[in-house]
């Protein structure tokens, strides 16, 4: 209890009239205490892990596992560097061919090649969806045609006939 007490002691502001330090602080929920709470003690207990994987580990064991490590970061950096020039690419692409670059996000950066595809297919979903979409907004009645006397021969020509009385 006095654990408690020393936390609640050492948290309260030291000065009544600091009202600025208990705004601008945020006030978490007993849920999301409680989850930041089993976070840390979940990376705490894999730290652990590690740091004794280490220890039971001969010399040349440890060189080997940190070079691994090195590795598999040093290329989930390159594999995020690939990924942003792609998207750098991809919204140049659709930029220049006057498409929205809010469409970028529905493409798939695992390569070029997927990329360059998933790039020309969704262009093409959306200048179709687009060409759909005017045309319904186009349509409507068709004017009717009426003349009241002879047929005129240039219409007659097109194949274009009035109404049938």
């Amino acid at each position: 209890m006095q654990e408690k007490e020393t936390v609640t002691e050492i948290t309260e502001p030291e000065d009544a009239n600091n009202t600025e330090a208990e705004t601008s602080g945020k006030l978490y929920t007993k849920e999301e205490l409680e989850q930041a709470i089993a976070a840390e003690r979940e990376s705490f207990a894999e730290k652990l892990a590690e740091a004794e994987k280490l220890a039971s580990m001969s010399e040349s064991g440890r060189a080997d596992y940190r070079r691994e490590q090195l590795e598999r970061s040093i290329a989930e950096r390159e594999s995020a560097v690939a990924r942003r020039e792609l998207a750098a690419d991809a919204m140049e692409k659709l930029d220049a061919a006057g498409l929205p670059k809010q469409l970028a996000a529905c493409l798939d950066y695992s390569g070029r090649e997927e990329c360059e595809k998933s790039l020309e297919n969704v262009s093409r979903a959306f200048q179709e969806s687009l060409t759909a979409a005017v045309n319904q907004r186009m349509r409507g009645i068709p004017p009717k045609l009426s003349y009241g006397g002879a047929k005129d021969a240039f219409l007659d020509g097109l194949g274009i006939y009035g109404p049938k009385i």
